[in-house]
């Protein structure tokens, strides 16, 4: 007696093993997105929660990209009103006929949008090329 042949349930378990890899998948998408997302949301929490900065140090960090923008206008050993003015960004007045030159340079203190600070930049070797730029915070404004 011959048995008959017993169908092939091949496909079963390939069926199983490819719909569990594609839930694996986009299980691990899913979580993927959900720790992203997590992380985003923490870091820009953390980003608007930073204290402002102090208007001193505000002040400073104007005053040093100004002294810095001074050295590189100077680099060519002429000083012009136009270069003073961008690299001032604001109120300012050179007193050339002083020895040795200075700029002075008005900022406004940010949070009460009424008082100023004045810092000075000195040439102490005068405005040739590639001189040195000196900066001082004044006490009072002359202007």
């Amino acid at each position: 007696m011959r048995r008959e042949p017993e169908p092939r349930t091949w496909s079963a378990p390939w069926k199983g093993r490819l719909i569990g890899c594609a839930g694996a998948a986009v299980g691990v998408a899913v979580l993927g997105y959900v720790a992203v997302t997590l992380l985003v949301s923490f870091a820009l929490q953390t980003f608007y929660e930073r204290p402002a900065l102090p208007p001193e140090e505000i002040v400073g960090k104007q005053a040093g990209l100004t002294w810095y923008r001074l050295e590189q206008a100077i680099q060519d050993g002429v000083l012009t009103d136009q270069e003073i003015s961008e690299a001032a960004g604001g109120e300012w007045r050179a007193e050339r006929d002083r020895t040795p030159p200075r700029v002075v340079v008005k900022y406004p203190v940010p949070g009460d949008g009424k008082s100023s600070e004045c810092h000075a930049f000195a040439f102490p070797e005068g405005t040739k090329a590639g001189a040195p730029v000196t900066r001082e915070k004044l006490g009072h404004c002359p202007f």
